[in-house]
């Protein structure tokens, strides 16, 4: 029996029910519209430390402000009881869609790369999902998609209940959730690498008769490859899921932002009709974890599951010597680690002000390993990704504390951080004033393109925001003259930079105003990369 009323919120109708309660559709008085309101089921709720965890978890949902992540309104009690108030989604979930539909490649990489999207946002907060899978993912009538339940995989203590028994959902669990670890950005993108999977073979990964078997198999064994399942997808692409169902959580892509890269790389070479090779740059991070990669390709059809691949000699891809040079180099200095870890580690764990007594060639060490944090933080930087980038350059300084790059990196990373929270602050001092509010969601969305207070911000501006859009043109134009004039024009990030800036005059032309200066300045920032790198 559905009640009448929870909270303001009058109910309509029951349209969902689960293990975590049950969800129905309500209106909301005061603001005039629908909204979904799930009712945390009777017995979860009662235990004050999982009412505190649930309120804790609710809050850093609601914080979510992305797109590609349905947004929580409001967390509240009915008596005793508690409930959470959300947008209100049409459309179906991804586990409808794969049941009833055969979605063609391109609306599948636009599955995978809106789920990273917004899931990318998360992990730059560090905020972990902890149960997506195919049941999490909303996909609305447009070809949006939206994750749903953010930290509700918390509730209760859903990844372990107090005899030990591993809860959650077996299929798309990671070895290290089976083991009862901590779940973090790694472990959700082995759950993205299992619903990705399904997504292009049309079986899960793992999968037996009962749940134990299912969880032996996470943790002992491999899947079938999906390259046998799924023959006509392209090899980047298979490469991408590879890396993120990888056992070893240090061999995965390391947060949605690092995934995301990585489809947006199996794009552009399926675009550059590189879809049967193998791109170096998308193996696993440690060469231990895996067998090393196979020196022949294959070719592989895009034209659908129902054509037959053609059949062509190929020929093996030309290794990227850069960016081997700086995986073998990687894996050398951790070798050397883990043989003279016991020096190592009293080198870093040293007081800060005592002079350290290790022999020089410890403290060698040392400043290896930092300097390879220090070119990792300012790739992260120079991708945009200024707050990952303050993080590993943060790691940097308490291995070398007196290491100049990673200082550097640091400094920048922590100077633009404190740009972008001045501009979030004038923009909403200019609520109400579109004129105001116009210019300052340009001066966040120059700083942070993806920025979706910029976003919201320029579509609430209206007309005022339309010259800004000619500026973000300007500016992305007098970059990539210079990075023309850098030669740049065969720098990965170049090509990126073109596409980037398609995107934006295809968004101008369909008065997309917002959308087209995002596009132009994320061209202009690639266009940028490009020029340094050619340096």
């Amino acid at each position: 029996m559905k009640p009448e009323r929870i909270g303001k919120y009058e109910i309509v109708a029951k349209i969902g029910q689960g293990a975590m309660g049950e969800v129905f559709r309500a209106h909301d008085p005061v603001l005039n519209r629908d909204v979904a309101v799930k009712r945390i089921s009777a017995g979860l709720d009662t235990d004050e430390t999982v009412r505190k965890r649930f309120q804790r978890e609710a809050q850093s949902a609601a914080l979510l402000s992305h797109p590609n992540i349905i947004t929580v309104y409001e967390l509240g009690f009915e008596g005793e009881q508690l409930f959470m108030a959300m947008e209100l989604l049409d459309g179906v979930d991804l586990k409808q869609v794969m049941a009833k539909q055969k979605l063609s490649l391109d609306e599948r990489l636009s599955v995978m790369e809106q789920i990273c999207e917004g899931l990318a946002f998360a992990h730059a907060r560090e905020i972990v999902h902890r149960d997506l899978k195919p049941a999490n993912v909303h996909i609305l009538p447009s070809g949006k998609v939206k994750i749903m339940d953010f930290g509700l995989a918390r509730l209760s203590g859903s990844e372990m209940t107090s005899t030990g028994m591993v809860m959650g959902t077996p299929h798309y669990m990671s070895p290290e959730q089976v083991r009862g670890q901590k779940a973090d950005s790694r472990s959700d993108i082995f759950a993205l690498g299992c619903v990705f999977y399904e997504l292009v073979t049309g079986r899960k990964p793992f999968d037996a008769e009962s749940m134990h078997a299912v969880l032996f198999k996470v943790m002992q064994e491999e899947p079938v490859p999906a390259r046998e399942l799924a023959p006509e997808t392209p090899e980047p692409l298979l490469q991408v899921i590879e890396k993120a169902i990888v056992k070893d959580p240090a061999a995965r892509f390391q947060n949605a932002g690092e995934m995301l890269g990585g489809l947006r790389q199996a794009r552009q070479a399926m675009a550059a009709g590189r879809g049967h090779e193998r791109l170096p740059g998308l193996e696993p991070a440690s060469l231990f974890a895996r067998e090393a990669p196979r020196t022949t390709t294959r070719p592989v059809s895009v034209r659908g599951p129902g054509a037959p691949a053609p059949r062509q000699p190929t020929t093996p891809a030309a290794p990227d010597r850069g960016r081997w040079t700086l995986v073998i180099g990687t894996a050398a200095l951790v070798a050397a680690v883990l043989a003279g870890g016991w020096a190592l580690r009293r080198y870093v764990l040293s007081e800060p002000g005592a002079a350290p007594t290790q022999a020089p060639e410890v403290r060698s060490l040392a400043q290896a390993v930092a300097d390879t944090q220090v070119e990792l933080a300012r790739r992260r930087l120079d991708a945009g990704d200024v707050a990952d980038a303050a993080r590993q350059a943060e790691r940097a300084l308490k291995l070398d504390p007196q290491n100049a790059g990673a200082r550097q990196v640091f400094d920048e990373a922590s100077a633009s951080l404190k740009r972008i929270a001045e501009a979030v602050t004038a923009l909403r001092e200019a609520e109400g004033d579109p004129e105001r509010l116009a210019g300052a969601a340009f001066e966040l969305m120059k700083l942070d393109p993806g920025h979706p207070e910029a976003e919201r911000a320029a579509s609430a501006a209206g007309s005022a925001f339309r010259p800004r859009v000619d500026e973000a043109r300007r500016l992305e134009q007098g970059e990539r003259r210079a990075a023309e004039q850098r030669d740049a024009g065969r720098r990965p990030a170049f090509a990126e930079g073109l596409n980037r800036e398609a995107a934006a005059n295809k968004a101008l032309q369909q008065g997309q105003a917002p959308a087209a200066a995002r596009a132009f300045l994320e061209a202009r920032r690639l266009f940028a990369r490009a020029r340094r790198e050619s340096h």
